[in-house]
């Protein structure tokens, strides 16, 4: 178990994606070979989940690291030898990247008990979306299809980009949906993926950029709770005052044509921050939520509620600080498909890594007292210390 943020893994203790699991998402994605290769199917899988371990490092060093393992003697390898590059290159792109969006899908599954710190609130399970881009090679392929972006300015994106959503479940951050496009994607289109995850169970967070009538209407179908600030563009009529000074409200539809009003209750409130020259700053917050109840569901723990989705923003950056390796490392895929393939394999790591962070925090404590970073060392360390066959059996 974990102390002081520490994490101790032996062998066998975790093993998030067992040879067994492998298989069957190879067979389910119809990327099984059909004769025994020296790169078959679960080899590739688990070589390019491991490379998101070992960023990086080349190709060749990764396999390197895997084969080297003293568990791997004996355990049908034999005289085995590694390919060149060109030849791991091409086995990784017979996968594709359905077995790794498969394999995800199998961990999106939540985590967190009524006894885990900020999970729950007031009886729902309390989960976030939150968006990110990721840097990709910069060829004609990637271009073509992620496009640069934009970064604020008139001038594009050094490198084409990817761009991601998730859905994650507050206080262990473990992810419970994703979906990815173009740079040009919106990040109200990218949301629609995520709504068959939700749930009657769930209240979601979300931040202005979601603001919208028509994905209120479609994330409340779902049945979940919702709690999401509102842009300043969005009109927010008063149709009643409560007693804790929050307000009755509606979204209105684009046009009548599309729908009625929607009711939701209304939190506002400042927050105001000083800068180190001792400047203050203050921010209106408007909180457009369906938790009608003003006793049930007071204004100050909505308001507290939404601030702590700070967790996602930190998930976020696990990702492409730890795992990725930092800000300025590429994804490795020069085509579309590759990519995807990677970024499914980035979430699949982070999920194990969340799994083993999970088993490291005694029952009734806070997750987020683990530090990723070692958990993510101890899952280094133990990839060079797992049981693995070249060979299918």
């Amino acid at each position: 178990m974990a102390t002081s943020g520490q994490v101790s893994v032996k062998r066998g203790e975790v093993q998030s994606f067992p040879a067994a699991v492998l298989d069957e998402v190879i067979e389910a994605a119809g990327v099984r070979e059909v004769r025994y290769r020296r790169l078959p199917a679960r080899l590739m899988m688990v070589f390019t989940l491991a490379c998101w371990l070992f960023m990086r490092s080349g190709y060749g060093l990764v396999l390197s690291r895997l084969a080297d393992a003293q568990a791997l003697t004996g355990g049908g390898w034999g005289d085995w030898q590694a390919p060149g590059t060109g030849s791991i290159t091409k086995a990784k792109a017979k996968l594709g990247a359905e077995p790794f969006k498969l394999l995800f899908a199998r961990t999106t599954v939540p985590a967190g008990t009524p006894v885990t710190p900020g999970v729950f609130h007031a009886g729902l399970r309390v989960v976030t979306v939150d968006g990110f881009t990721l840097d990709v090679p910069d060829t004609a392929a990637n271009e073509g299809f992620f496009g640069r972006g934009g970064n604020g300015s008139r001038s594009q994106n050094p490198y084409p980009q990817l761009r991601a959503l998730v859905l994650a479940e507050s206080g262990t951050r473990v992810l419970l949906a994703a979906a990815h496009g173009p740079s040009s994607t919106g990040e109200q289109t990218l949301a629609v993926d995520l709504l068959p995850a939700l749930d009657s169970g769930m209240l979601v967070l979300a931040d202005r950029n979601f603001a919208s009538w028509k994905l209120w209407q479609a994330a409340a179908g779902t049945g979940a709770q919702l709690c999401w600030r509102m842009s300043a563009s969005f009109t927010l009529p008063v149709r009643q005052v409560l007693d804790d000074g929050t307000y009755l409200s509606q979204l209105n539809p684009p046009s009548k044509k599309d729908g009625d009003p929607i009711p939701v209750r209304v939190v506002e409130y400042s927050v105001t921050t000083t800068d180190t020259h001792g400047v203050e700053t203050s921010e209106l917050f408007a909180l457009a939520t369906t938790l009608l109840d003003a006793q049930a569901y007071p204004a100050i723990e909505l308001a507290q509620l939404y601030h702590a989705r700070w967790q996602a923003e930190t998930g976020i950056a696990d990702l492409k600080t730890t795992i990725r390796g930092g800000p300025e490392v590429l994804l490795r895929s020069k085509t579309p498909i590759m990519v995807e393939q990677e970024f499914w394999a980035m979430l699949c790591v982070y999920q194990a890594i969340r799994d083993l962070i999970g088993y490291a925090t005694p029952a009734g404590l806070d997750p987020g007292r683990i530090s990723f970073k070692r958990a993510f060392q101890a899952a280094q360390d133990s990839t060079t210390r797992a049981a693995l066959s070249p060979q299918p059996t």
